[in-house]
């Protein structure tokens, strides 16, 4: 079984970490904000997944990126091999459209995946927020958008997280067995 890498990436102080070790059900929940250096892999299994009307397991690296762009030299060396992405934002933040799209561009553009490759997460912690809010961007026209909370929904992210990952295996498995049908295409033609 090979393990499904995903970035998580975003402005800083957006809630990166705590999504992640929420998702990854790492016990360390950090509420005293203490910036990622570079990056952290949590690596965990997501057991029961339903992909092509099957039940599968599958073991996940999620890669939780610092946003802060002195790390931006490290950022090939993230995205490499990565399947999809997860880009997390928050209200607090100023201008986080300009912010998101220079991360899809660099992390799902710039790595020729698409947008069902991609995820947006709002993070609403003290949900003041009835949803999440329009970003305007073409780039962001085709993307699930979608506003979480540990405390209050926790459910619902997990609930959220586990569809874009069904999404994502499913796209992968197509283009998987795409390849396979070109190459035996390739095969019969020589």
């Amino acid at each position: 079984m090979h393990t499904l890498k995903l970035v998580m990436i975003g402005p800083t102080e957006s809630g990166k970490t705590t999504i992640a070790n929420f998702l990854a059900d790492a016990t360390e929940i950090p509420y005293d904000y203490r910036p990622t250096q570079g990056v952290r892999i949590l690596e965990f299994e997501i057991n029961d997944m339903e992909v092509n009307n099957e039940r599968i397991s599958k073991d996940i690296e999620l890669w939780d990126c610092s946003g802060n762009h002195k790390f931006k030299n490290c950022w090939s060396a993230v995205r490499k091999d990565a399947h999809g992405v997860i880009l997390v934002y928050s209200a607090k933040i100023q201008d986080s459209s300009k912010k998101l799209k220079e991360f899809y561009d660099y992390f799902v553009s710039g790595a020729k995946l698409g947008p069902n490759n991609c995820v947006i997460f709002f993070f609403d912690p003290d949900n003041s927020a009835s949803s999440a809010p329009k970003i305007i961007s073409s780039s962001f026209a085709n993307v699930s958008h979608v506003k979480c909370n540990v405390d209050d929904s926790g459910d619902k992210l997990k609930a959220d997280f586990r569809l874009f990952l069904s999404t994502l295996m499913t796209k992968l498995h197509e283009n998987k067995e795409e390849k396979l049908i070109l190459s035996d295409n390739i095969l019969f033609a020589k």
